[in-house]
């Protein structure tokens, strides 16, 4: 339902600098003047801490606020001044029994920031969206609100009511492995979720498998957003396993994971009966031939399907696998235009299969081994073939960045 007009305040996109009490005064007095407030828009300003005291101060007295729009508002300040702003902010915050959504992307508050929300994540169990989008959290402070949503949990248990967060986007924060394990705790923890967004986070095969198996139990999930994390083998596999418990699953995006030629197919051929999907991106995968000829089989039971991304992989645009993939789309009265470019598709000789092949069963071994290993040592460093994989895996981003892939 769409928030009325006169119940929004918005400072959006003004370019504003509100530093102290002062500058922000005839703001604060416009927002007095709101009254049942629902919606707040201080997104494109830049907040400093004496302002942002003023502005929870001005809160208080606004507490049928329902949406807190509060990205990117502390461009050119200190972390600790922003610290500062989000514990008066979020201290206010936390006591809006209404408040369902908080936006706070593209504040690079870091760790500080995160310790900063941790206890109104904790105890705010009305929260059903939460947007921490391209905060260089990084894993201590991904840890911090991994931790603090299960402390929420645990509110919400004790208060005997059910978990209210649905959404939970958090890209684009280096999360790495190190905060896999804390995310995957919370996520089982929830069981509510039914949008997640965690593209860009440096999160490699053994992370990958913590997160899908702790969003296995949330059946309602409609939204997995994991582009441009690393896959290979042993994490495909784990989403190829998970995917059957998304009975509601409509948006699934991998693109640029490196799921590589079995990979790719396992996680194509478990997409076969997910008759919600609407939308899947399996772009710069590296799937090959036969996996493209078994998404055609998979493409017969999605009949709901309204876009698919393939470019990038290392089959031929023109090949007979395409072909089966377009009468897959025309048997359920799709129109093929549904597909993407393929305008920059691989190509693999006989020499480089052979190799590629010998080097995936490699790695398949060696990923079976470290997962082995986690058990007995989660803390033992990189082998040199990781510690390249990685310098690989950066190498082609940032190839792809400057081509504007």
């Amino acid at each position: 339902m769409a928030i009325p007009a006169d119940r929004i305040y918005s400072l959006e996109g003004k370019g504003l600098k509100l530093t102290t009490a002062e500058d922000i005064a005839p703001y604060l007095e416009e927002l007095r003047n709101v009254e049942n407030l629902e919606e707040l828009r201080l997104n494109g300003n830049t907040i400093g801490a004496e302002a942002a005291q003023a502005l929870a101060s001005v809160l208080k007295t606004k507490s049928t606020l329902k949406i807190a729009t509060l990205h990117d508002i502390f461009t050119s300040r200190l972390k600790d001044e922003v610290k500062q702003s989000v514990i008066a902010i979020c201290g206010v915050l936390v006591d809006f029994p209404n408040l369902i959504e908080l936006n706070l992307s593209d504040n690079a508050f870091g760790p500080l920031g995160a310790e900063a929300m941790s206890e109104f994540l904790s105890k705010h169990t009305g929260l059903q969206v939460l947007k921490l989008n391209n905060n260089g959290l990084g894993i201590h402070g991904g840890t911090t609100i991994a931790s603090a949503l299960v402390k929420c949990q645990a509110e919400c248990e004790k208060l005997g009511k059910e978990p209210a967060l649905h959404t939970i986007v958090c890209g684009r924060n280096r999360l790495e492995n190190g905060a896999a394990p804390a995310f995957a705790n919370a996520f089982a923890a929830l069981k509510s979720l039914r949008e997640v967004r965690m593209p860009q986070n440096g999160i490699r095969p053994e992370g990958i498998i913590e997160l899908v198996n702790g969003l296995a139990s949330n059946t309602k999930l409609a939204i997995l957003d994991l582009q441009d994390n690393t896959f290979t083998h042993s994490g495909s596999a784990a989403l190829a396993t998970a995917l059957p418990s998304w009975d509601a699953l409509e948006h699934l995006n991998v693109g640029d994971c490196l799921l590589g030629p079995t990979g790719g197919r396992l996680v194509i051929e478990a997409l076969k009966g997910r008759t919600t999907l609407k939308v899947v991106n399996l772009q710069y995968n590296e799937i090959e031939q036969d996996g493209a000829i078994a998404l055609a089989e998979s493409l017969r039971t999605l009949t709901l399907l309204e876009s698919l991304e393939l470019n990038g992989n290392r089959f031929d645009a023109e090949s007979n696998a395409v072909e089966l993939i377009k009468a897959a789309l025309s048997e359920n009265d799709i129109d093929d235009d549904i597909i993407g470019s393929l305008s920059d598709m691989e190509e693999i000789t006989d020499d480089e299969e052979e190799e590629e092949s010998e080097s995936e069963q490699s790695e398949e071994e060696e990923e079976a081994k470290d997962v082995s290993a986690m058990d007995e040592d989660t803390t033992r460093p990189k082998t040199a073939s990781e510690t390249l994989e990685d310098e690989l895996a950066d190498l082609v981003s940032q190839m792809k960045k400057q081509l504007n892939v």
